[in-house]
């Protein structure tokens, strides 16, 4: 390296040896508590996604809107189909459509509950909308989109007067819950408390301010070692005097 001498590099070296040899140390002292907490949070959200949280389930419903019904439909129809498409999902999402809804599955909510359930989005730049609704109950959740999506069709035809909206795919009874995702919500607390658990031993490895070898005296105090008294153990007296 330029502009570095031997001695210099070999300080760098003997420094960067000394920073790893600190480090490995920390992990070996603190190796329970790096093991232990992310298994602890691995454990904990294992039991709420498993035990604790009901999984919501979501049922969808998709309705194409041409601009006519003609069997032959042009790129002018297309474009006209695309721009009525954001005024029907108003319509999709009006209250007349959630009371009848009410009405017709005899629900036990308001009308702004339904509207807070249903979610209505267009597909990219298509004609196509997507009804969705996310529940608890998978059942309650296909019936509620096709609920919706029947009083949607009434609805626009009696207040647009045009019939240009055919169902492409009711909504079934789902059977997998989009959420919560049990193993990747494990995982990711299993990760999380990885980190937790580095970033809380370095913390207590740099509030632990106790001397414990005469390396610490010289890094702390700045003072040379001139020697040191072993420590001696009961056994060790009754071992030499066993001998003598």
């Amino acid at each position: 390296m330029e502009g570095v001498s031997v001695l210099e590099q070999r300080y760098i070296d003997d420094e960067i040896t000394l920073d790893l040899r600190q480090i490995f140390a920390i992990l070996r002292k603190y190796l329970y508590l790096i093991l232990v907490v992310p298994l602890v949070a691995s454990l904990v959200a294992g039991i709420a996604v498993f035990f604790v949280i009901e999984p919501v389930y979501r049922a969808e419903t998709t309705l194409l809107v041409r601009n006519q019904t003609a069997p032959l439909i042009t790129h002018a129809d297309l474009l006209a189909a695309r721009q009525l498409v954001r005024t029907y999902r108003e319509i999709a999402r009006s209250r007349i459509v959630a009371e009848e809804v009410i009405t017709s599955l005899r629900l036990d909510l308001s009308a702004q509950a339904v509207r807070d359930m249903v979610d209505v989005t267009l597909r990219g730049d298509t004609e196509i909308i997507s009804i969705t609704v996310e529940n608890t109950d998978p059942r309650f959740a296909s019936r509620l989109a096709n609920a919706v999506a029947a009083s949607f069709q009434s609805n626009t035809l009696r207040i647009m007067e045009v019939e240009n909206i055919t169902v492409i795919d009711i909504a079934v009874v789902p059977q997998i819950p989009v959420r919560p995702r049990k193993m990747l919500t494990v995982v990711l607390a299993g990760f999380a408390g990885a980190m937790a658990g580095l970033g809380l031993a370095f913390v207590l490895a740099y509030l632990d301010n106790t001397v414990k070898t005469p390396e610490d005296i010289h890094e702390r105090l700045g003072l040379p070692l001139l020697g040191s008294v072993p420590v001696f153990k009961t056994q060790d007296f009754t071992k030499e005097t066993a001998r003598a």
